[in-house]
């Protein structure tokens, strides 16, 4: 299916590319070849080619040895290794158990059990990775490994060769662990990915300290636990606003604002009354949609749309700010946006993507206490789901202030 994608590419007459995928070439795959559009004599040393990365194949899947570094190595073994790898038969090969990377820096995955090896590729943390060996301070791991070929043909054409294949490489033992093991620490926790202030909106691919705006504190559950009771809520459940016939009609000063659910898949729009929340004079109503959910904040008076929010909005004991934290499930990340409160309006601050934790699912364990902080159970993101695919109910936990003077900038 590859070289069919790739087959014009395969016309070019100086250089011809093929992309080989998890199994060995074949006599087939050549006859197949040979009807396409490939020459005669590119024909002749890509069949040579191919036959002997089959055939090589062929003799690592058979074998199962472990390779025992304290041996001496040749050069031309060495330098074999590096170039073909260590082919493994997928199907035939037992994962022995799961690991996952566990160092903060992640893990780098070498072609043989030495520090010294030749490095084949990174693995994040939290990375899930299958055991096939158990080598001293190093484990075999099972991986699908890119590797590129240059070749000279009578001096005059280069052929590239392309395979993508299941390989043995090895990971030093003490990079692993298992998902338990995965924890913050205080470092962890001001790092973002993404950071969006005013018009400048900027991403760092290998995260940057957030200094300004926020002070982010990694705390115990005790502390936790103390400052619950001091929890503020400004919304008001009095006179709720209740949906009849997937309707939700809310009186406004002088008029009145309807919202109507609208079940039609894709656009589906399925509206909640959560509360009012007087002091700023808006409603606040939940929205689910086809594949996500969020908040509007309604004004009370000309039923405008104040702001919208991926996650539930919390304000601040001065009602100076406001935050939502929304722990996105699919990059695995906290997108976090902290706003101003300006009379009726709710102003951006700043929009951040914080990459080392999310908050956990219950709405009960995120607060803005009394003293000014805003309270979360949280997991590193690395963990945030289980092995079995359920979320993580092991929290740890933090706590935000926002830095003074934040609103007049």
């Amino acid at each position: 299916h590859s070289l069919r994608r790739r087959q014009r590419q395969m016309c070019i007459r100086d250089r011809v590319n093929i992309m080989l995928v998890l199994k060995p070439c074949t006599p087939l795959l050549i006859k197949r070849l040979n009807n396409n559009c490939i020459s005669n004599k590119h024909l002749s040393v890509l069949t040579a080619l191919l036959l002997s990365l089959g055939s090589y194949h062929s003799a690592i899947a058979s074998q199962s040895v472990t390779i025992d570094m304290r041996k001496p190595m040749s050069a031309a073994q060495l330098a074999e290794y590096n170039r073909d790898g260590i082919v493994i038969d997928y199907d035939n090969t037992p994962v022995l158990k799961h690991v996952y990377v566990t160092a903060k820096d992640g893990a780098i995955a070498r072609q043989l059990p030495s520090g010294a090896a030749k490095k084949i590729k990174d693995y994040r943390i939290g990375t899930k990775l299958d055991v096939i060996e158990d080598n001293q301070q190093w484990y075999g791991i099972r991986d699908s490994i890119f590797r590129q070929y240059d070749e000279d043909y009578d001096g005059q054409d280069r052929m590239q060769i392309e395979v993508v294949r299941w390989e043995k490489v090895y990971i030093k033992k003490d990079q692993t662990g298992s998902l338990d093991s995965i924890a913050l620490t205080p470092k962890d926790l001001n790092v973002v990915s993404h950071l969006s202030v005013g018009k400048k909106d900027e991403s760092f691919e290998t995260g940057k300290a957030l200094n300004d705006y926020l002070k982010i504190e990694l705390i115990d559950k005790a502390l936790f636990e103390k400052k619950r009771p001091l929890a503020v809520d400004f919304l008001s459940h009095k006179n709720a606003i209740k949906k009849r016939n997937g309707v939700i009609s809310i009186q406004l000063a002088k008029d009145s604002l309807t919202l109507v659910d609208n079940n039609l898949e894709e656009d589906t729009e399925n509206y909640r009354y959560i509360g009012r929340i007087d002091d700023l004079d808006q409603h606040l109503v939940a929205v689910r949609y086809w594949e996500s959910q969020g908040y509007r904040m309604i004004d009370q008076v000309e039923g405008h749309l104040t702001q919208e929010f991926l996650d539930y909005p919390y304000i601040s004991p001065n009602k100076k700010y406001l935050i939502s934290a929304y722990a996105n499930p699919y990059s695995q990340q906290t997108e976090l946006w902290l706003y101003k409160i300006d009379g009726r309006e709710v102003k951006p601050i700043i929009s951040a993507d914080f990459q080392n934790w999310m908050p956990t699912m219950e709405s009960a364990d995120i607060f803005w206490a009394s003293d000014g902080y805003l309270y979360l159970a949280v997991t590193h993101s690395a963990a945030y789901w289980q092995e079995d695919g359920n979320l993580n109910n092991r929290s740890q936990y933090i706590r935000i202030k926002v830095v003074d003077g934040v609103a007049t900038q």
